[in-house]
């Protein structure tokens, strides 16, 4: 017999639903259901059948049982002086299968199975279809006990729903959230998650708008205000402090398929063939450049998304580009990570222990992985996961013989047979069949080249009045075979305006442009440059993988570099170098300017030709640094090239914010190299100096503490000898951050004491609160709380005075951890909840959460057990939503 209780109640034998009566007999059913095999008495079934029950409900409900019992049988047994009893046999009840697979997930959430967890969560979902109300007369008891059970299934959709977005599933849980929420509004943990999977997910303004529709809720139906929770999630996501991927989608990273495919049959059958069920499919196009590596891999991943549809990552690792080192894979990895959801500063420095976390989080997850341009095995072999149930297309120009278990496929041109085909789906089958000998002249004097066809192609579907023989004329003329015939005949036949762009392209630093970066590298505005960005891309000289920006194919970009070369006069070329430099460099500055306002840089005008772009907010700044990181790299790496070393290091400073924010190390340590050589370069004393910091930050950051005292040295050294004490200060105040953090105690105290000398007397009152604060750490740590005290508090008295909130936020955090130590707990609870009161009212997620496990210490000491762990809790649960290892360490107090 089947038992269904997990919407429309229903009884089964064989298969076959079986009557279950009126609304009040089905009631009394569901009732003892609810208690299978327990006994469930008179008056319980009387307050779960009625509200007003009659005069004399025993013998309503003795009709009910026998109406039953003609359904049920000996199943449905009376328990003298207890009530009645339903018999429920192992597997026969779908509640009961319910509950199983809720403790199976528990259990894997338990030992850290995420991916079990969510398995059993889903399946354990999958079991319901409503509940059993509608159908029901059920009274005060049957209505609390089905409100319970409603209880346990939103309990397993939100262990769902936490599971899926630590496997990045956001997709998967967003429609669910969104049902949920809608139907049980004020329950304010669906809409907290809902808010996370969309943020994550790149749907920043959808999340925000969740919580207004959460808060609307709450304040209409029961007139409050959205608890800490959802309002501190809202400030998180308006603050970007959630490590979220911008507008990327984490897990859906493939490039826009094409359109005009043509042809290749055999070899997308070949790569979408199923592989080994025991090891990581790997399979590597080779070929030429120009021949559709890429294309022909896009095309084959977009045909097995659905086969592998949990991951799709792709990342160009440019093994063959000339104004390009060929990626290093760990920095393909930091990416990877990152969209993976791992937080910056949780990725490991080396390349091993990198490696090693990606495969972790791939393990058991149907991905798909995509590394085009790859320059060899070695380039590669740290990017391939470790589970059986990914797969990994690679393109490439060499052979990869080395690559343990690569399926290698050799792209050659086009047959003539292709190439035509191609022709004629681009330029239109009447014309190509109107003269087939003419088209397969092309098809031979384009070399059968893949990108030359489709470039011949567009230029004679954007020439009605061509035939085809005119085409030929046209490429003979020009007396070359293969691409090159082709770019000089589309090149020689733009206007000088578009001409003059296109070989500029060439100049440009990065993996791509967008109509405000190209403007400034060309004089013009951004209306004039996207206008002929368009004309270029649909001439085909340009491509799109992404609205607003543009990229040029390899061949192209060689191209352009040598025709820029050939027509405009070194000068030229400076200005248009210089110039975009500058956009960059002064979009990089507005950019500061929200990221850390008060960090005053002082860089040089631009040229009145370059028009930066300003942000209205730190959320849009933030933006424009993830999505231009890769070409703000390569800029500083061009500045420092072509002979512009303060474009060099201005740009490195200004982006200092950034990578410390969003803990991009190998961007930061190697920017600034590249920056303090171009110092070097020009004997810039006072730019060495500036660099040697930040470069010590960033190499005290990723825990290379003796680099980062030999980096402080030295720019100590030089500020001294030019007399700036006004960088001696936040010198010495590094220096010693770097001696206390390798126990040499003496030595950070004396930079302490000198750096708050040279503060005192320049005036700086915001530094000499650093440095009190600082020196104070110092002393609580060697448990000289006395002394500890006495520095906080006069950080606190000029924090105070100079209104910097943060700061004195943290100091009374401070001072109440030192309170602790004294053994003073009332007067540390007071000073912690000052700390988390500041913290809140501006936003810091993390300095609450450590407040928080502060506070609770400080209770704990006190002896209130119960209000330190409800602090203990909420700390855990912010570290957890920040991706802070800490997370575990309060939890362990608990």
């Amino acid at each position: 017999m089947e038992f269904l209780l997990l919407g429309s109640l229903a009884v089964r034998r064989s298969g076959t639903p079986l009557e279950l009566g009126g609304p009040r007999q089905r009631a009394v059913l569901t009732m003892l259901l609810l208690h299978a095999n327990q006994a469930v008495s008179v008056a319980q079934l009387t307050e779960a059948v009625w509200d007003s029950p009659p005069v004399s409900p025993e013998s309503n409900l003795r009709t009910y049982v026998a109406g039953l019992r003609k359904v049920l049988g000996e199943r449905l047994i009376t328990r003298p002086g207890h009530g009645y009893q339903l018999v429920v046999e192992p597997g026969e009840l779908d509640l009961d299968a319910f509950d199983s697979l809720v403790r199976q997930g528990d259990e894997a959430a338990h030992e850290a199975d995420v991916e079990a967890a969510a398995g059993f969560y889903g399946e354990a979902l999958s079991r319901w279809h409503g509940v059993p109300t509608a159908e029901l007369s059920a009274g005060p008891l049957l209505r609390a006990e089905l409100t319970r059970l409603q209880e346990r299934r939103l309990t397993a959709v939100e262990r769902y729903a936490k599971a899926a977005l630590e496997l990045g599933r956001f997709d998967d849980v967003i429609d669910r959230l969104r049902r949920e929420s809608a139907q049980h509004p004020l329950r304010e943990e669906l809409w907290a998650q809902l808010m996370l999977a969309l943020d994550r997910s790149g749907r920043r303004g959808e999340a925000l708008e969740a919580y207004a529709a959460a808060r609307k809720h709450m304040v209409e139906q029961v007139g409050v205000e959205p608890g800490a929770r959802l309002r501190q999630l809202q400030q998180v996501i308006l603050e970007s402090r959630v490590p979220s991927p911008a507008t990327l989608n984490a897990h859906r990273q493939l490039p826009m398929d094409i359109a005009e495919f043509t042809g290749r049959e055999a070899e997308l059958r070949k790569l979408c063939e199923p592989g080994p069920q025991t090891t990581v499919v790997i399979s590597a196009i080779e070929g030429m450049a120009g021949v559709g590596k890429t294309k022909l891999a896009v095309r084959a991943a977009h045909q097995l998304v659905q086969r592998y549809p949990d991951v799709q990552l792709w990342a160009d690792l440019h093994g063959f580009d000339a104004d390009e080192l060929p990626a290093d894979p760990a920095a393909v990895l930091e990416s990877f990570l990152r969209l993976l959801g791992v937080p910056g500063g949780q990725i490991p420095e080396s390349l091993e222990a990198r490696a090693a976390l990606y495969r972790d989080r791939l393990a058991g997850k149907r991905a798909l992985v995509l590394l085009d341009n790859a320059a060899g095995e070695d380039q590669v072999r740290p990017l391939l996961p470790g589970s059986a149930s990914c797969l990994v297309l690679i393109t490439s120009r060499r052979t990869l013989l080395r690559l343990d278990g690569v399926k290698s496929l050799f792209l050659d041109v086009f047959t003539p047979g292709e190439a035509v085909a191609l022709l004629s789906r681009i330029a239109g089958a009447d014309r190509v069949e109107a003269d087939r000998e003419a088209a397969e002249r092309v098809a031979e004097l384009c070399g059968h080249l893949p990108i030359a066809v489709a470039l011949a192609a567009k230029r004679l579907a954007r020439r009605p009045q061509w035939t085809v023989r005119d085409l030929v004329a046209q490429l003979e003329r020009g007396g070359g075979l293969g691409a090159r015939g082709v770019f000089d005949l589309s090149y020689q036949a733009l206007p000088d305006n578009q001409r003059r762009l296109f070989r500029l392209l060439g100049l440009h630093p990065g993996e791509d442009v967008t109509a405000e970066s190209a403007a400034a590298l060309a004089g013009l505005t951004a209306y004039e440059t996207e206008d002929l960005l368009e004309t270029l891309l649909d001439e085909h000289l340009l491509q799109q993988h992404t609205p607003g920006r543009y990229g040029l194919h390899d061949l192209l970009r060689a191209y352009a570099v040598e025709q820029v070369m050939a027509a405009d006069p070194p000068p030229a070329r400076d200005l248009a170098r210089r110039r975009v430099l500058d956009w960059f460099l002064h979009t990089s500055w507005h950019a500061e300017l929200q990221l850390n306002p008060v960090r005053k840089l002082e860089i040089g005008t631009a040229d009145p030709a370059v028009h930066p772009r300003t942000f209205a907010d730190r959320d849009a700044a933030l933006l424009w640094c993830d999505t231009e990181r890769a070409n703000l790299v390569a800029a500083i790496r061009d500045a420092a090239e072509h002979g512009l070393p303060e474009q060099c290091w201005n740009l490195a400073q200004c982006l200092w914010d950034f990578f410390n924010l969003r803990k991009h190390w190998a961007d930061w340590i190697d920017t600034h190299s590249v920056a303090l050589a171009a110092a070097r370069s020009v004997g810039d004393r006072s730019a060495e100096g500036r660099m040697l910091i930040t470069l010590g930050i960033g190499l005290r950051e990723i825990r290379r503490h003796d680099e980062a005292v030999e980096c402080y040295r030295q720019a100590l050294s030089i500020f001294r000898a030019v007399g700036d004490k006004s960088r001696q200060e936040p010198t010495l105040n590094n220096l010693g951050i770097a001696y206390m953090v390798l126990g040499r105690v003496d030595d950070a105290l004396s930079c302490y004491e000198q750096a708050a000398e040279i503060a005192r007397e320049l005036g700086n009152l915001h530094t000499e609160a650093v440095i009190s604060n600082n020196i104070g750490l110092l002393h609580a740590d060697a448990r000289r709380f006395g002394q500890a005290l006495e520095r906080y508090l006069r950080a606190l008295e000029i924090r105070q005075e100079i209104k910097d909130p943060y700061s004195e936020a943290i100091l009374l955090n401070n001072i109440g951890e030192v309170y602790r130590g004294l053994l003073d707990f009332p007067e540390a609870v007071s000073y912690v909840e000052r700390a988390l009161e500041m913290f809140r009212a501006i936003g810091d997620l993390y300095g609450q959460a450590e407040s928080l496990d502060n506070l609770g210490l400080a209770l704990d000491g006190l002896g209130d057990r119960r209000g330190a762990e409800k602090c203990w809790l909420e700390s855990v649960t912010l570290f957890e939503e920040l991706g802070e290892p800490k997370a575990d360490e309060v939890r362990g107090r608990l």
